[in-house]
């Protein structure tokens, strides 16, 4: 189950009775235990925040009617999803993945136990675009109504800082009662207006670099995200990927806005930042799963990073 699904199932919970409390609730249901807040926050925008730990495994199915699907995994594994007649697609954490469906699909999700999720989802009916011009070609939020179209298509977002703290908010937020449904409200559209504009530059990058140096360089990217504490070389990941080092190196850093060393320093200390938060791990054990020989390079390049020493985060 990834952000999507739970939006399924968040909604189901949710729409039939909007809860008094908006802030993240406790559930417990036989897939999974943890937090989750759901709401319809305009006609035709659902939204989902969860922070949960499946209980069981199982192969989870979901009939999904013609919307657009965004969510982000802000923590877990790579998911690989199977789409009755499309195939299957992998999502990774820290992506924001999008699902564009124009006829009914079914889709299935394994679920393993214990597995621990945190993500952020909404879901645009073809209700929400109504409310806009059809004819308008050069806005973002034309970029995502065009994923609704073609039966079933994805695209990913594969760096967006914003959306992700967007995303922890929404997980995180105390609000409840009428404020709650103002702040989800307010949090879905600027999640659903990053998500528009990131899409758009995506376009601009394939017409920048083209479609197969594009798809290249989120292959390179999906690689790294993968295994990020035992990385391919350069060269290695180059060879992998089907292109030389350096147009490797200027097409990633045009796409991303920084280099391969650079990005994987940087996911290693967000990975770093949830095992001292969410699991607890003393500093210099933090540091060796993320790849650190010394704790003193770990904590000089995490407080580089994100302002303040890693044994802050115990405070």
């Amino acid at each position: 189950m990834t952000a999507d699904d739970l939006v399924r199932l968040g909604a189901e919970f949710a729409l039939g009775a909007e809860p008094v409390d908006m802030a993240p609730e406790e559930k417990r249901t036989p897939i999974y235990t943890g937090r989750l807040v759901a709401s319809e926050v305009q006609p035709g925008l659902r939204m989902s925040a969860a922070d949960v730990t499946y209980v069981c495994d199982q192969i989870f199915t979901v009939e999904m009617e013609p919307a657009l699907v965004c969510g982000i995994m802000l923590s877990g594994a790579p998911v690989e999803t199977q789409v009755e007649g499309y195939g299957s697609f992998t999502r990774y954490p820290h992506q924001v993945s999008l699902m564009g469906i124009n006829n009914p699909i079914r889709y299935s999700t394994p679920l393993t136990r214990g597995q621990r999720v945190r993500s952020v989802g909404f879901v645009l009916q073809p209700s929400f675009f109504d409310r806009f011009s059809q004819d308008v070609e050069d806005d973002g939020l034309f970029a995502l109504r065009d994923l609704m179209s073609g039966g079933f298509r994805t695209a990913a977002i594969t760096h967006s800082p914003r959306i992700t703290e967007i995303a922890k908010r929404c997980i995180d937020h105390p609000y409840g009662g009428h404020l709650g449904k103002l702040f989800l409200e307010s949090s879905a559209l600027a999640y659903v207006i990053e998500a528009a504009q990131a899409l758009k530059y995506g376009r601009r990058l394939v017409a920048l670099l083209g479609r197969r140096e594009y798809d290249r360089v989120i292959h390179a990217r999906g690689i790294l995200d993968s295994d990020l504490v035992d990385t391919p070389t350069t060269l290695e990941l180059a060879r992998r990927v089907g292109i030389n080092v350096t147009t490797l190196q200027t097409n990633f850093k045009t796409a991303f806005g920084r280099t391969i060393f650079a990005h994987v320093r940087e996911q290693r200390l967000m990975m770093a930042r949830v095992l001292l938060q969410e699991y607890r791990l003393s500093v210099a054990e933090a540091g060796r799963k993320v790849g650190f020989s010394r704790a003193s390079a770990f904590s000089a390049a995490y407080s580089k990073h994100f302002g303040h020493p890693p044994r802050a985060e115990f405070v």
